[in-house]
């Protein structure tokens, strides 16, 4: 059971301000989490990757077509993330409902990643997770990359956003006896988020 939080706790807001603090300072991948998916033989799998956010704080996530997560989504789109702040002693864990980003924010997601990495991923990312020969031959077909070619988005780029959240916890160890232990809920009607104290 939980009570309805005050208008100004959104938890979305409140991830993004931890992301931020952390990254302040100093930690490169402050927004890197693992996702926690089901592969179609019940077996849980995590993987690290890193996470971006929309104007309303909503998670997504990019990857290529042939990563096992692809394969795991498309059978079950129940996922978790969870941040581990090491800097701050926090932690923040997120469960909710996967769904495919929309082809125009893909666009605009590209375009926004450093161009050197794009030129990477035209490399790797359509052969993400197959058996690699050497670092050497992925070199050398970077090098016979035309100039400008990272400008437009390939296929291989794709993406998960949560189109429903239903549980996120905060985790924080502080100076006292006890963590804190904050998780807010989706209520009944999947609409309010409900709050509560639990024990850590």
């Amino acid at each position: 059971m939980g009570i309805k939080p005050p208008d100004s706790m959104n938890p979305f807001i409140q991830l993004a301000q931890w992301i931020s603090e952390e990254r302040l300072a100093g930690i490169p991948f402050s927004h890197g989490a693992v996702l926690g998916t089901v592969g179609h033989d019940g077996i849980p799998r995590t993987r690290m990757l890193g996470v971006h956010f929309d104007e309303e704080s909503i998670p997504r996530f990019h990857t290529s077509p042939t990563s096992r997560k692809v394969t795991d989504i498309g059978i079950n789109q129940n996922a978790s993330i969870t941040f581990a702040f090491q800097r701050s002693l926090r932690s923040v864990s997120i469960e909710g409902v996967l769904e495919v980003i929309p082809h125009g924010q893909l666009v605009s997601d590209w375009l926004a990643l450093d161009q050197k990495f794009r030129r990477s991923y035209l490399v790797f990312g359509h052969r993400s997770g197959q058996p690699a020969d050497s670092d050497v031959s992925l070199e050398h077909l970077l090098k016979e990359l035309s100039p400008g070619s990272e400008n437009e988005m390939p296929p291989s780029f794709i993406g998960y956003r949560f189109s429903h959240v239903s549980r996120i916890a905060f985790y924080s160890v502080g100076s006292g006896n006890f963590a804190e232990h904050v998780v807010f809920s989706r209520d009944g009607g999947g609409e309010n988020w409900l709050y509560s104290r639990v024990v850590p």
